[in-house]
């Protein structure tokens, strides 16, 4: 999937990288410093997106297929939400859906990453809440020990997406619409394989 110049794949494998590195512990509790990248980053090649804070809800399967739940970042208001993304047009970006996983009380299954082509289309395996949408335009401020990290984080991630030597290897899959997700189902992914058993129970929202 690309965005303009920009190769989706890319830009995920760069900023995992990057959060992982910089990050090693707590990768997964990082998304605020994930969506200041993908903004910049796709402000610098001429490309306007938001900032989006709120909560989110996604299907977790356990790895022996025992347990299955809806988890995630609640509790939002709209000072201080509880997870962000970025938004272009109708395509919602969220890498780091695929790290809830790691905090789990019990081995789940890899999860994907999020590239939704047309939110409105979301399976109810990934549940999407908005509680403040940031201007296009918006400047960030932050406390100066919090503006010094993040900028340190986003020229990292910045500098790894544009250099040819290094190797963007994505780690997880990324998912853009329902067909990538059934698709996968077909090819033996347990994530998904669950996913579309949670979809045919016609569950009801938590976000």
């Amino acid at each position: 999937m690309r965005l303009g110049k920009i190769k989706i794949d890319d830009l995920f494998a760069s900023v995992d990288w990057c959060l992982k590195k910089t990050f090693p512990s707590d990768y997964d509790e990082r998304c605020l410093y994930t969506a200041c990248a993908i903004y910049t980053i796709l402000k610098e090649e001429g490309i306007r997106s938001t900032i989006i804070g709120g909560n989110v809800g996604a299907f977790t399967m356990s790895t022996d297929g025992c347990q299955a739940s809806v988890e995630g970042f609640a509790g939002s208001s709209n000072d201080q939400p509880s997870h962000y993304w970025v938004e272009v047009n109708d395509t919602l970006l969220d890498p780091n859906i695929s790290y809830l996983p790691k905090s789990s009380k019990i081995p789940r299954v890899p999860m994907p990453m999020v590239a939704w082509k047309n939110k409105s289309t979301l399976p109810i395996s990934l549940q999407y809440s908005a509680h403040i949408r940031y201007d296009e335009d918006a400047i960030f401020s932050f406390p100066n020990e919090i503006s010094l990290r993040i900028n340190s984080f986003i020229a990292l991630c910045h500098k790894r997406y544009l250099s040819k030597a290094a190797k963007k290897k994505l780690q997880s899959v990324v998912i853009e619409s329902q067909s990538d997700l059934e698709n996968l189902a077909k090819a033996g992914n347990k994530w998904a394989l669950g996913a579309l058993r949670f979809e045919s129970m016609s569950p009801q929202p938590v976000v």
